[in-house]
């Protein structure tokens, strides 16, 4: 008899174990229907880029003097952040006065290197106010374009900001934003 007690006992528990995992589960089933994936997303998002660059530029006068109206400048200098950790920085941009209306038009490559040989290539429009200022802070956008080693496939985007004092140009900096996509 209380061999049958503990069987019976035994089976009650499981059985309500069993009831409260399966009440369990569908609470956490119909919270989640409810909220919906972008409201999940929006409160755990952390870019997976995140690169400050600080490099010396040098600008040379662009040949078109009537549809650029600017410069080519090439650049280089050091990465960090993620997900290159340290990396030299090279650059190579067309910046015109006469493309946008009262403003710098950037247009541009970058490439960081890392120790180990891995590259990662960006390319990036920029835009910034013409001012009298000797400051200038040019914002847009960034693309992943690739690279080699660990970045071969690799793709993804962002926001480029960046800061330039026209009358120093050994430190330049611009800081990288968004997101990257490992294709391969």
């Amino acid at each position: 008899m209380a061999r049958a007690a503990r069987h019976w006992s035994a089976r009650a528990a499981g059985v309500v174990a069993a009831s409260l995992l399966i009440a369990g589960g569908t609470a956490g089933v119909t919270y989640a229907a409810g909220t919906g994936p972008s409201a999940v997303a929006a409160e755990t998002y952390l870019p997976t880029v995140e690169i400050t660059s600080n490099f010396a530029v040098v600008a040379t006068p662009h040949p078109d003097t009537v549809g650029c109206n600017g410069y080519n400048v090439t650049g280089t200098g050091t990465s960090t952040g993620r997900p290159v950790t340290t990396a030299t920085w090279a650059q190579k941009e067309v910046v015109c006065t006469a493309t946008v209306p009262g403003k710098y038009d950037i247009k541009g490559t970058a490439t960081m290197t890392e120790p180990d040989g891995d590259r990662l290539n960006i390319s990036y429009a920029l835009t910034a106010p013409l001012t009298s200022d000797t400051m200038v802070y040019p914002t847009g956008t960034f693309k992943i374009i690739g690279g080699s080693g660990n970045y071969e496939f690799a793709a993804g985007s962002g926001k480029m900001t960046a800061r330039v004092n026209l009358l120093d140009h050994d430190h330049v900096s611009s800081s990288l934003l968004g997101d990257i996509l490992y294709l391969g």
